[in-house]
């Protein structure tokens, strides 16, 4: 390059640190003692010696045995430790601008370094960004190949046991609105029987107490008939008797049963056998009875 930055202090106040050096080439037997050179320094000294890339520094003596080669040193430092050939000089100092070294500089360190490789990344990523992502697809389906088939196969199992779920649980939902209609069905007929049930029932307890009322007018027409037997004859009337009348020819009459005896005695007293509240008599019934 024609120009370098300008690094260090070893040099000021000719030199500042962080400007731009233009570099002006030069033959070696051109160069005088006093000139400042621009030089290259070789890996093995640059390492040893922990010295720059390039260095600018200014000439002390010129050696020609055994062969050319030049001695320097910096205004601000001591000689430099070795001997530059005519084949690491570069030229000799031109002009310098300030301050526009400093980027060079920045971009040689290795904070600058890594900047660049960032940089270049990310350009190329802008400029290559459509193929690099079709690049990585590819490569990503060609390696993942297996498993994307194998998370899209069960990806489908869980969905068919996904519906096959769903179907039960409608069907399990049809079932259980259908019990609960039937539920309320059997409520609605279960409240319907209880009515009966309870109708029965009433109708259960009439009945017994209209068999009760009957036994209590049985045993009062059973009463009555044990009082009519009881009864004592009247006895013969005085004086002259009547000669008794000739006996008439006995007509035989069928015996009456009991269940006549009883319904005779009931219509006597006013009742009525079977039915639980007792008749009210005639005015010829009672007639007969007052007489």
């Amino acid at each position: 390059m024609p120009f370098i930055p300008i690094f260090g202090s070893s040099m000021e106040p000719t030199l500042h640190s962080g400007g731009l050096l233009i570099v002006k080439p030069v033959e070696p037997r051109d160069i005088k003692v006093g000139d400042i050179i621009v030089y290259n320094v070789s890996p093995l000294i640059r390492d040893y010696y922990n010295y720059p890339p390039t260095v600018a520094h200014r000439v002390i003596e010129i050696r020609n045995v055994p062969s050319l080669g030049f001695r320097t040193k910096g205004d601000n430092t001591g000689e430099d430790p070795f001997t530059i050939g005519p084949q690491d000089i570069r030229g000799t100092v031109g002009d310098q601008i300030p301050y526009l070294g400093l980027p060079l500089l920045f971009f040689q360190s290795q904070q600058g370094l890594i900047f660049v490789v960032i940089a270049l990344v990310l350009l190329a990523f802008f400029l290559y960004g459509g193929e690099i992502n079709s690049g990585g697809r590819a490569l990503h389906r060609k390696v993942f190949a297996p498993v994307i088939d194998e998370e899209a196969r069960t990806n489908r199992v869980l969905t068919r046991k996904m519906e096959a779920t769903e179907q039960r649980m409608n069907s399990t939902e049809n079932a259980l609105e259908k019990f609960a209609a039937a539920i309320t069905e059997y409520a609605r007929h279960l409240s319907s029987h209880t009515s009966a049930i309870q109708g029965l029932s009433e109708a259960s307890h009439e009945l017994k107490n209209g068999a009760a009322e009957q036994n209590r007018v049985l045993a009062a027409i059973m009463d009555s008939l044990g009082k009519t037997e009881a009864t004592p004859k009247a006895p013969p009337p005085k004086g002259p008797q009547r000669p008794p009348d000739k006996p008439r020819a006995e007509v035989k009459r069928p015996r009456r049963s009991s269940w006549q005896e009883m319904h005779q005695a009931a219509t006597r007293a006013g009742t009525t056998p079977g039915c639980a509240r007792s008749q009210h008599p005639t005015p010829e019934e009672m007639a007969s009875r007052n007489n």
